[in-house]
């Protein structure tokens, strides 16, 4: 089986979808299919090198940042590989096409000429779905005026499928007949594993990795470890955004500086140590369709603290694999801070439980396997039509 894997973002830019991208293929090639990849170049990666056997196709895309990659970044890609979609056709029967993202990169499926025949898979990741940011007006505005155009690049796919029941809920509200399959991202379990012993410092160390943006809840972290007096707290701050110099700022006016460690960027590769290091991980976004970092933390048995809002809920078990609570309350996630700071054996347990869930659902070997279903019923129907 042929199959052309589309992605606007892969690493080292973007976030979860890219690492999915990627982690999929690997698992598709090493059960007998013969995946390719699609998507942007980011420095100087050549087109056509591939990744552990994976072909890699690249085309130009102006990003605004490697994190960052605005609307010119996204639609220059959607361009640019429109006419490298279609020599790639012409010279390969693909089987069929997976998207990932309806929009930008579902655009493609609706363009004339090779390829546009060929049955195909969406997968919804979040920021692709109308409704799924209600804070950011101007992306929801750009939903609202292209909602017709999301609509039928759904209903042209022969399955859409969401990381979450949460997001596929949200999807319903633009397309209600659709049956959407719901998959979520996965783990590289062997990587991202704990250590074999966690020393214990006079602060709880608490970690947080996200792009830095206002809805992730990074400054309700600050606040809950501020006020009303500073907790006994070590926090890294990993990653890069646009809301970076604003935490900067709140740190400084909370008097924790002495406290708040920011990393900026931190490769997919070095983030299992980081996790080895820290004691919980905390994010408590104001909307999240899955977030794989979530998974990659319980994977390094790490308790979460986190907000109860989209995908969240699926993945972590309040109580269970660590804590949950509304998302801008920095007064709710300040007490569950203080029960992991008073509670040692609680973390432990709730670390060791999310480690094991992992390993019983979110593996990448896992969620291929699923996908791997999906796009064999997928050709099955598109051969009896």
């Amino acid at each position: 089986m042929k199959i052309l894997l589309l992605n606007y973002e892969f690493p080292p830019a973007g976030g979860g979808a890219g690492y999915a991208t990627l982690n999929i293929a690997r698992r598709l090639r090493a059960m007998g299919a013969e995946p390719e990849i699609l998507t942007a170049r980011i420095t100087d990666e050549r087109d056509g090198d591939e990744i552990d056997g994976v072909p890699v196709h690249r085309v130009a895309s102006w990003r605004i940042g490697l994190h960052d990659c605005g609307l010119r970044g996204a639609y220059t890609y959607v361009l640019a590989a429109a006419f490298k979609r279609r020599a790639l056709h012409t010279g390969t029967n693909y089987d069929l096409e997976h998207f990932f993202f309806s929009l930008p990169t579902g655009l493609l499926s609706l363009m004339p000429g090779a390829g546009r025949n060929v049955p195909s898979v969406v997968s919804l990741r979040g920021s692709d779905v109308p409704g799924y940011d209600p804070y950011n007006r101007k992306v929801e505005l750009i939903h609202s005026m292209v909602k017709p155009v999301t609509r039928r690049i759904w209903a042209n796919a022969g399955k859409v499928v969401s990381l979450s029941e949460a997001l596929a809920d949200i999807a319903r509200n633009t397309s209600p007949e659709i049956d959407y399959a719901v998959i979520p991202n996965g783990i590289d379990e062997v990587r991202f594993s704990p250590p074999d012993h966690r020393d214990q410092k006079p602060r709880l160390r608490l970690v947080t990795v996200a792009r830095l943006l206002e809805r992730k809840g990074i400054g309700v972290i600050i606040e809950a470890c501020a006020k009303p007096e500073p907790l006994p707290v070590e926090l890294t701050i990993v990653g890069t955004g646009s809301y970076g110099e604003e935490l900067r700022k709140l740190v400084h006016k909370s008097g924790i500086g002495d406290r708040v460690q920011f990393t900026g960027y931190v490769s997919n590769d070095d983030l299992p140590n980081l996790f080895r290091t820290a004691d919980v991980f905390v994010l408590p976004s104001e909307t999240e369709s899955f977030g794989l970092v979530f998974t990659e933390a319980m994977s390094c048995e790490l308790p979460i603290l986190a907000s109860d809002v989209g995908g969240i809920p699926e993945t972590v078990r309040h109580g269970v694999d660590g804590l949950l609570c509304p998302p801008g309350r920095p007064d709710l996630l300040r007490e569950n801070i203080q029960f992991m700071i008073q509670n040692r054996d609680a973390r432990v347990d709730m670390g060791k439980s999310g480690r094991r869930r992992i390993l019983d659902n979110f593996t990448w070997q896992k969620v291929a396997e699923r996908y791997l279903e999906i796009y064999k019923s997928v050709l099955q129907i598109s051969e009896e039509s």
